[in-house]
């Protein structure tokens, strides 16, 4: 049986980003005293060394994100909003936060045992309810210099509006002065992470924030009060203004955001009050699921060329065709059909249709069925099962042509290490030579 008192330490805070930049690094009494007029704790509570919070439990009510998370640990920003709130303990010199929770203890010591926090004593105790909850524990429903909320959280809809306006407010009170690793380097109330990439026919209306390694396309409208995450990828011609893109999300061209959350596939509609799970990678999805699934153009090309070299695959001399199960980066399972004479495009052309159905792209590994895998050592079976499978193959232009083939595994995999488009830019090169290879004729 646990103990109901969880205790963990944590370590050093050096490097973090400070969570609320507006504070200051006043004297001691002034800064208790501030959050004590924010939280509304008495003027015996100054000189206390232990901070008692209260991480709400609002699991019932979200019945329209079903965030697998308590709500202290949804992001604000940068950073969780129970983040901000021990940031904002380690400012204030305590000796000792303890955190009261009737929601999901377990995921708060887990997310401070894998975080990087503070040299101060952290204590999770569990309650049977909010209402079991110490008199003086501080509320986290908010930052810790937000003032209370327009709305009450009474109801799904006032959550998710609630936690919007946390993002606004972030937005609205960071500085210049932040120690962070985000710079300002556009119109003042502008954010962008290190390693993210904007079009320059992309417009930003400050506030915003871009985060690290994001990719911003042309025409892209972001702002006011947007949030884009870190991994994030923009296509071209979209619009964030009140809301936030969560980290590692894709939004396809042609999107608008209004008050709304993008997280992987996952609409939430905050100003309606629904949930919208998108299954077209082109629209919304993870940005890993994305890089695997074939685009609208590609899934158009491979249509066209399928129309187009029909007469001379089906009439071409002496073709016999091989079906194969099939296991793509997805994990469905689809049959592939193969010809045995011809150059490669003949061969393959029934793979054309595998583009359109989205199992392939152009360029991948060559897709595998069961026997395939078990030669494989199983570090690199395991990368490339999550490697898309291609029409069009680094070991192609290795000379092998089927993954039996002795030496394949080894171009699979080196092409499944590569993170950026070198390999794919080499096959685009060499694709009218790959298309017309005969392979052993």
């Amino acid at each position: 049986m646990l103990s109901p008192e969880v205790v963990g330490k944590m370590p050093p805070t050096a490097g973090r980003m400070p969570a609320l930049p507006f504070a200051s690094r006043a004297p001691l009494p002034k800064q208790f005293a501030k959050i004590c007029v924010i939280c509304g704790l008495s003027s015996v509570e100054l000189n206390m060394k232990s901070l008692p919070l209260l991480a709400p439990d609002f699991a019932a009510l979200d019945t329209i994100w079903r965030n697998a998370l308590p709500f202290v640990l949804w992001p604000v920003g940068a950073q969780s909003l129970l983040a901000h709130w021990l940031d904002e303990a380690v400012r204030l010199g305590v000796d000792e936060v303890q955190i009261h929770t009737a929601d999901r203890p377990s995921e708060i010591r887990h997310f401070l045992e894998a975080g990087n926090y503070w040299s101060k004593k952290i204590s999770v105790l569990p309650l049977k309810d909010d209402a079991a909850a110490p008199s003086d524990a501080i509320r986290m429903d908010r930052l810790p210099a937000q003032p209370q909320p327009a709305q009450p959280c009474d109801s799904p809809n006032a959550l998710l509006a609630n936690w919007l306006e946390m993002q606004c407010f972030w937005l609205a009170n960071r500085s210049a002065e932040t120690v962070s690793i985000d710079v300002e380097q556009y119109p003042p109330g502008g954010w962008v992470g290190p390693q993210a990439r904007i079009h320059p026919k992309a417009k930003l209306t400050p506030p915003f924030w871009i985060g690290a390694r994001a990719q911003i396309g042309a025409s892209c409208e972001i702002g006011p009060d947007a949030l884009i995450g870190a991994g994030s990828i923009l296509d071209c011609d979209v619009q964030v203004n009140e809301a936030v893109v969560l980290a590692d999300t894709y939004l396809g061209q042609n999107t608008r955001l209004h008050q709304a959350v993008a997280q992987g596939g996952v609409l939430i509609d905050i100003k309606r009050a629904c949930r919208v799970d998108i299954r077209e990678s082109f629209i919304l999805a993870p940005v890993s699921t994305h890089r695997q699934s074939a685009s609208l153009f590609e899934k158009l090309a491979a249509l066209g060329a399928w129309l187009a070299l029909a007469p001379a695959a089906t009439f071409w001399p002496g073709q016999a065709w091989d079906r194969r199960e099939i296991r793509d980066s997805k994990g469905d399972i689809f049959t592939l059909t193969t010809g045995r004479r011809g150059p490669l495009i003949v061969r393959r052309w029934p793979w054309l249709k595998g583009i359109f159905a989205g199992h392939l792209r152009w360029y991948g590994i060559l897709p595998r069925k069961a026997e395939d895998w078990e030669h494989l050592p199983s570090e690199t079976a395991e990368r490339l099962k999550s490697s898309p499978a291609g029409v069009f193959s680094w070991a192609d232009l290795h000379g092998c042509h089927d993954p039996a083939a002795p030496d394949e595994w080894i171009h699979a995999a080196y092409q499944a290490l590569q993170k950026d488009d070198t390999v794919r830019q080499v096959l685009r090169k060499n694709t009218l030579r790959l298309a017309w290879l005969t392979p052993g004729e």
